[in-house]
């Protein structure tokens, strides 16, 4: 068997002679477990060794009452020693097992209940019982027993005593179960027993005895399931034992391995001179290598499925499997919701999934229409619809501002809107932008017209430069509402999968092997082939490894994976899973698949055309900030209409409600219409420089004669003065009034500093002296 754990439930004298007879069958070492409940537990302490029985209980696992040390027990055991001092009963030698100890406060329970029941009632009647002697078994005597008459009432006062035994506090519950009671987890090492442990329902398990009358609550169950000393396992190792192991009974297990034609890159089986089946391939190789990681061996012996010219049915093989006529399946096994329910399979080693494989055709690059084919026909609708979109929020933003998309009638404003959004292609547009709700839609829009010529720009020099395969059915959508015939692997699952999308059957074609699957699909549907070739991807890059002319159209359509299969609830599909994981984890699977599978595939460039999928977050974004700056513009222009509307003059009429909201809807609108008014704080302009003055007069001669005579000699005469030059120092006597100078003595009054070119200057005093004048 393949189990590791035994549970020994029996008396003393046959345990010893079981575990003798196991220890002789070398069944008491390393990786197995032996658990043993109370009948031989509490007395293994105390028989009496012998070697061989010694050695086969060394490390065995035992449960036991737990009795708790008091004063009252070791009276007890005082008392017991004394009164079997003389005695012997078999194997034990003056020991009294837990039974004994309960029995004993069982004597004490009925004996204090019937205390209690006499103190209630004196009378205790019986009356003859209805035993039969035919009841009785065989003991007549049983039939001269009386009953008695309150049997119920000593039920309960049994229920209702309360004391302190020898085994601790005795008292039952409702279900006549005593409370409180644990058990004592040993552990057999060396010639005796050590505790590792304590369990109780209220506490679960412990390492201390004195925790389970302090603990009360599950959460100290939760909290303490793994407080246990460690156990010391046969073979004398701390390590927990693995509880199942494959049976080592000289019978292998019997793997089948399915045997196909071609893909001997998965399996190959081949017959070599000295007529051995020799098994290989990266199946084969991934089996063996996760055998390695097992922590037991596993003997085995290879089988091939099939006749090695058609490709076997799988799901034939799986059944055989679940029958029990195999142990295991190794190879390209698809794991698969029907075949899941019947066996085992281990975690994936290779991903795998179906996929569409058509003829390829070359697409023509010189067609007249090329420059159309970067885009797909919703990609081209949705960027001229934005480009549309975008001038006229544009148009709406900027016609109250700017004159350039106001002036003149609604045909021409369109026509200047549309040049300037299309413009922006080119970034050539020369139309200036005033508001600031409208410079950030043209900004944002000037980004994603930047991202969508750059991308249109690639694709078309690709389209151009490169020759182009294109699949001849687009995806497998397309291929299931067509009515081309459909070919698959002959033996796999993909029929059924087919049918159950309820493709017609006479549209599905099997096929028995990589060159058949060629050739089926150069005839094509005209020519008695197929259409398409639907396959697992595995197989298919392989195929493709070697046949360029043939593409893959879309992308996967379903997701599975290969694994191996073994019979339900058997533990090496959870180890193998577990060694799995491990070769994933350090790159041993990853090598073994580049040693088989590691094969270039032809180099096939296809030309998908970019459409919204690549591009909706763009257009979401400029519409986005199209539409929030559209409705803040119409905030606004509320709000200024309201200011508005409160200066002019009232709507309000005495006509009706609706009356007065057209008349308002119609003085929004074209308030709307009007051209913004300029800003009351013009933007300051420079100061223009004074034109220099013109040339002074000349008086006449008399005239300059008489005033040069007149003048004062200290009095100077300015020309073309800067304006910077600082004003002369005035006399010593500035200051006194003009009436107590004399006529001929001029006096400078103090002038700031000229803020402009002086040509002539001359200071003069009239005759009498009564003022000066100043000629320019």
């Amino acid at each position: 068997m393949g189990s590791r754990i035994l549970v020994v439930h029996m008396q003393p004298i046959m345990g010893r002679i079981l575990f003798n007879e196991a220890h002789y069958l070398n069944m008491t070492l390393r990786g197995y477990v032996w658990i043993v409940t109370e009948a031989l537990s509490s007395v293994l302490d105390k028989i009496s060794y012998e070697d061989e029985f010694l050695k086969a209980t060394q490390g065995l696992i035992g449960t036991r009452t737990f009795i708790p040390d008091s004063k009252k027990f070791q009276t007890f055991l005082h008392e017991w020693k004394k009164l079997t001092k003389n005695e012997t009963a078999g194997m034990v030698d003056n020991h009294i097992t837990s039974y004994g100890l309960y029995a004993y406060d069982a004597i004490w329970l009925i004996a204090h209940a019937l205390d209690k029941c006499f103190s209630q009632n004196r009378s205790f009647p019986f009356h003859p019982s209805n035993v039969f002697p035919a009841e009785a078994r065989g003991n007549p005597e049983l039939t001269k027993l009386n009953a008695s008459q309150n049997s119920f009432l000593l039920l309960q006062c049994i229920l209702n005593t309360e004391f302190t035994g020898v085994t601790g506090r005795i008292k039952l519950d409702k279900r006549g179960d005593l409370e409180g009671s644990s058990i004592e987890i040993v552990n057999m090492v060396g010639r005796g027993l050590r505790t590792v442990g304590y369990w109780s329902n209220a506490t679960g398990c412990t390492k201390h005895a004195s925790h389970l009358a302090s603990r009360g609550t599950s959460e100290i169950t939760k909290n303490n399931a793994q407080d246990l000393d460690s156990v010391i396992w046969p073979g004398g190792t701390v390590k927990v034992p693995r509880e199942w192991v494959n049976p080592n009974n000289g019978k292998p297990l019997l793997i089948g391995v399915p045997d196909k034609i071609d893909y001997s890159e998965f399996v190959d089986i081949t017959i070599g001179a000295d007529n051995t089946t020799r098994f290989q391939g990266f199946c084969i190789d991934v089996f063996q290598a996760a055998l390695k990681y097992l922590p037991y061996s596993v003997p085995y012996t290879l089988v091939s499925y099939g006749n090695g010219s058609s490709p076997p049915n799988y799901d034939h093989l799986v059944e055989r499997l679940a029958n029990k006529e195999f142990d295991a399946v190794v190879g390209d096994v698809t794991i698969t919701a029907e075949r899941a329910r019947i066996v085992d399979f281990t975690q994936p080693y290779i991903a795998s999934g179906l996929v569409v494989v058509v003829p390829a055709h070359k697409e023509e690059t010189n067609a007249a229409w090329a420059f159309m084919r970067p885009f797909t026909p919703a990609m081209w609708c949705t960027t001229f619809v934005f480009f549309l979109c975008t001038g006229v929020v544009v148009w709406l933003l900027e016609r109250k501002k700017n004159p350039t998309f106001r002036g003149g009638p609604l045909k021409k404003q369109f026509v200047t809107t549309l040049w300037f959004i299309f413009s922006t292609l080119f970034f050539s547009q020369k139309e200036d932008v005033k508001s600031t709700l409208g410079r950030a839609v043209v900004v944002i829009w000037l980004f994603v017209v930047l991202i969508i010529t750059s991308s249109y720009t690639a694709s078309l020099t690709s389209i151009l430069t490169l020759q182009q395969l294109m699949p001849t059915i687009q995806g497998f959508n397309e291929l299931v509402a067509s009515s081309v015939p459909i070919g698959y692997q002959a033996g796999s699952f993909v029929e059924d999968y087919l049918l159950q999308l309820h493709v017609r059957k006479e549209r599905l074609v099997p096929l028995d092997g990589l060159a058949n699957f060629a050739d089926a699909l150069h005839k094509g549907p005209k020519a008695g082939g197929i259409g398409a070739l639907v396959e697992e991807l595995p197989y298919v890059q392989e195929f493709l490894s070697s046949a360029c002319e043939f593409i893959i159209a879309g992308d996967e359509f379903t997701k599975s994976g290969w694994g191996f299969a073994f019979p339900t609830g058997s533990q090496l599909a959870v180890d193998m899973s577990i060694a799995l994981l491990t070769l994933a984890e350090n790159g041993e699977l990853q090598r073994l698949h580049d040693k088989w599978l590691g094969k270039s595939v032809c180099s096939q460039i296809g030309s998908a055309q970019l459409g919204l999928n690549a591009f909706w977050g763009l257009f979401l974004i400029t519409g986005a900030a199209s539409v929030i700056c559209l409705i803040l513009y119409y905030i606004l222009m509320l709000i200024r209409y309201r200011r508005k509307a409160r200066d002019g003059p009232s709507l309000s009429d005495g006509s009706s409600l609706i009356s007065r909201l057209v008349r308002m809807v119609k003085s929004f609108v074209s308030f709307l219409h009007e051209p913004e008014e300029p800003s009351h704080h013009p933007r300051p302009q420079p100061r223009e420089p004074f034109p220099p003055p013109p040339p002074p007069r000349e008086p006449p001669i008399s005239s300059r004669r008489l005033r040069a005579e007149q003048s004062p000699p200290d009095s100077t005469v300015y020309r073309d003065a800067p304006a910077d030059t600082p004003a002369p120092t005035p006399p010593a006597n500035h200051g006194q009034r003009w009436g107590g100078a004399s006529p001929s003595t001029v006096r400078w009054p103090t002038f700031p500093p000229p803020r402009f070119h002086v040509s002539l200057v001359r200071l003069t005093t009239v005759n009498d002296g009564v003022a000066p004048a100043l000629q320019l």
